[in-house]
């Protein structure tokens, strides 16, 4: 074949594609942006009820640490620092903040030694607080539930500024207790600067809160996929997706978001079960483990067959003419704060999708 017939097909190919896309879908933006408002942080009283818990925590630690116990200083990381925080569908709140020790680890070589410091310095009334492997979690008690909590990552820092993360539990083995290194700092910018363009950060912090709610609603129990595994894997995927008018289309985004993770399933063997398909999310620093190791054979298969069932949903909706009918599909991935809008709101609109002018990170 001649190469200008060549570049001619793709070019042909290319613009049927765009062209099928263009086609008329339904109006379920307003839903979508409707939708985050719901599930979002409010500025104005989650994250400053827990800003106050921080705080007080952070004066605790200072008070009761005592003058044997280097100095420390304290920054937030995790989806608060990341903006990509969901209101919690249980109302249980809660705010990452990294302690960053004054001290060399090879001088203190059992990491849980400190966080049991930092257990007992803040564990005062209204408050139970338990010492997990990857960090300390303080829990505030409201009418005989948790109502917040603020988990405390301890960290130390060699002469060159690289933390460690200090791992164990109480009573875990001695080759449990470790000092790992870490780059939350890291993580935090690249999440954050993962877009140049707001419009496209925003549909991208935006998709990454629809999923990880899709995530509260279809899952239970220590098979779920971890919440930064899910926005690793939109550093990893995510396009941004507008109309050729602009606009933003996060029905398209999050369709084609969900097919690039499908796509990404490989088939692995593994000794315990076999040959099974996984996803592999790698972080993007230090220490670069995969975010989706530790899900078994059997919650990778409930994974993907519950991302394809979204995927499908997505698609779904995408084809049919009513954005009430869009939205009942929705709904059903997405949860009761997905609002199914009355006829008489709606109306068709073209919204042609293009191609993403935005790279992830």
């Amino acid at each position: 074949m001649h190469p200008l017939l060549g570049l001619g097909l793709l070019a042909a190919v290319v613009t049927w594609l765009l062209d099928d896309r263009d086609k008329k879908m339904p109006a379920v933006q307003k839903q979508f942006e409707d939708f985050h408002k719901a599930i979002c942080f409010n500025e104005d009283d989650e994250k400053a009820t827990l800003r106050e818990k921080r705080d007080i925590i952070i004066k605790a630690l200072k008070d009761n640490l005592g003058e044997e116990v280097p100095t420390f200083t304290n920054f937030n990381q995790g989806s608060y620092s990341m903006h990509t925080g969901v209101v919690p569908l249980d109302g249980n709140f809660d705010i990452d903040v990294g302690l960053i020790f004054d001290w060399n680890q090879d001088k203190y070589p059992d990491p849980v030694a400190l966080k049991k410091k930092v257990r007992d310095a803040v564990d005062t009334n209204f408050r139970t607080v338990e010492i997990r492997r990857p960090c300390v979690t303080v829990n505030y008690i409201s009418g005989g539930k948790t109502a917040y909590h603020v988990d405390l990552a301890v960290y130390s820092q060699d002469a060159s500024g690289t933390l460690y993360l200090a791992k164990g539990k109480e009573n875990s083995a001695e080759e449990h207790r470790i000092w790992e290194v870490s780059d939350p700092k890291g993580l935090t910018k690249l999440v954050c600067g993962a877009f140049e363009d707001s419009e496209e950060l925003a549909q991208y912090r935006r998709c990454i809160r629809y999923l990880k709610r899709w995530r509260h609603w279809k899952f239970s129990g220590p098979g779920a996929p971890l919440s930064i595994a899910l926005t690793v894997a939109a550093l990893r995927w995510f396009k941004p997706n507008f109309s050729t008018s602009g606009k933003p289309v996060d029905l398209l985004a999050m369709l084609d978001w969900v097919q690039a993770m499908l796509d990404n399933f490989t088939d692995e063997y593994c000794e315990d079960d076999g040959w099974h398909e996984r996803l592999r999310v790698p972080l993007p620093v230090q220490p670069y483990t995969d975010l989706m190791a530790k899900r078994t054979a059997a919650q990778m298969t409930d994974f993907k067959e519950r991302l394809e069932s979204l995927r499908d949903a997505l698609q779904e909706a995408y084809d049919e003419e009513l954005p009430e009918d869009a939205c009942k599909l929705l709904k059903k991935q997405f949860g009761d704060d997905f609002k199914v809008p009355e006829k008489a709101e709606t109306a068709k609109m073209v919204a042609p999708a293009v191609i993403s002018t935005g790279n992830s990170a």
